[in-house]
């Protein structure tokens, strides 16, 4: 591992992109998704994903020339067409429009259609929260989860966002796949030779199976119960945009020029419609606060609410960088060089 400051990656990210031909607004958008997502220690929809970002640009998979279209269906509703650009920029329009929705009506709900991978939910739902609105994101993927009781894949790891304001220094969010891990996870395992923990994927025949490389799909998260809450997303996602669902939305991997058309939900709630924002801000602190409070059960050292480990790591790697394994290292080394961007002087690229 070798550790390096955000703001060192941002610089050196944004350039493999703009050599690309991604224009500087969206570059930066792509690179500040997920240098925060690696930051947030969750490596997985981090900037590990940029070689396969640039190469679905390199492909044609991604429309480089992409201008969203977003249509206002209602005082509360609209629909956003990505037009098959980076999943990351669509995505914050979606949310932003769903944000100026929620002024205007006190709730904004927005759809998109024909979109690519948007990284984290928690990028779109930490958006709204950080201007005192409740936000939620979800999006559909391809199939990499078994449904309860069933034998073969169909649907995504189907991530789920919720975020809200809080006082102190960070929001709360819940960023949660409704399968056990994400599929990226997985791959990190196959990467790095690990076994996975055990109920976390199955093997060909739907049996559960800790070697990453029999794996074949994912278990859901809480058996029958994730399994429901994947298919909500998937009428979100794919039934309520008109894009394909399950087994028919286009793999991530490999990468081709097969354009994704994934679709992402996003609502916004303007939280001053119900109550003093300052009051829930406080009222939501003493209600986490409480929980860290109870009394760990034995073999746990606390009780934690969801977002504190993030947020922990957060913490940490603003101080000490963010950790890069060495073969991701190679990989942005191949990128560069394949885009004719020297890298031979960036310190940490080369160690």
């Amino acid at each position: 591992m070798t550790k390096v400051q955000a703001t060192e990656l941002r610089r050196f990210f944004v350039s493999l992109f703009e050599r690309a031909g991604v224009s500087r607004s969206d570059a930066a958008l792509v690179i500040k998704g997920l240098i925060q997502t690696s930051l947030r220690g969750v490596d997985s929809h981090g900037i590990r994903l940029i070689p396969h970002y640039l190469q679905a640009a390199f492909l044609g998979r991604v429309d480089l020339r992409a201008k969203p279209i977003f249509r206002k269906t209602g005082r509360s509703t609209g629909i956003l067409d990505a037009k098959h650009g980076f999943g990351i920029p669509a995505g914050i329009a979606g949310m932003e429009k769903a944000i100026s929705l929620a002024k205007e009506a006190g709730v904004g709900a927005v759809s998109v259609r024909n979109s690519s991978h948007f990284g984290a939910a928690s990028i779109y739902a930490l958006h709204a929260a950080r201007k005192n609105m409740i936000g939620f994101a979800c999006t559909h993927s391809d199939s990499f989860v078994f449904p309860y009781g069933g034998a073969r894949i169909f649907l995504g790891t189907n991530p789920i966002c919720f975020a809200a304001p809080c006082s102190g220094r960070y929001p709360f969010v819940l960023d949660m796949a409704t399968s056990r891990i994400s599929w990226n996870k997985l791959r990190q395992h196959r990467a790095r030779g690990e076994k996975l923990p055990s109920g976390m994927a199955a093997d060909r025949y739907g049996a559960a199976c800790t070697d990453p490389h029999l794996a074949v799909g994912l278990l859901t998260a809480g058996e029958y119960k994730g399994y429901g809450l994947s298919l909500v997303v998937e009428i979100l996602c794919s039934t309520l945009t008109g894009m394909p669902a399950g087994p028919k939305v286009p793999k991530m991997f490999p990468v081709d020029n097969k354009r994704r058309r994934l679709g992402h939900f996003f609502v916004a709630v303007d939280i001053s419609r119900f109550t003093k924002i300052k009051e829930f801000r406080s009222r939501l602190s003493v209600l986490l606060n409480a929980l860290r409070a109870v009394p760990p059960a034995p073999e746990f050292k606390k009780v934690l609410v969801a977002g504190d480990l993030e947020w922990e790591t957060l913490v940490e790697r603003l101080r000490t960088g963010i950790p890069i394994p060495k073969e991701d290292c190679s990989e942005f080394q191949r990128v560069a060089k394949k885009l004719g961007l020297p890298y031979k002087n960036i310190n940490w690229l080369t160690r």
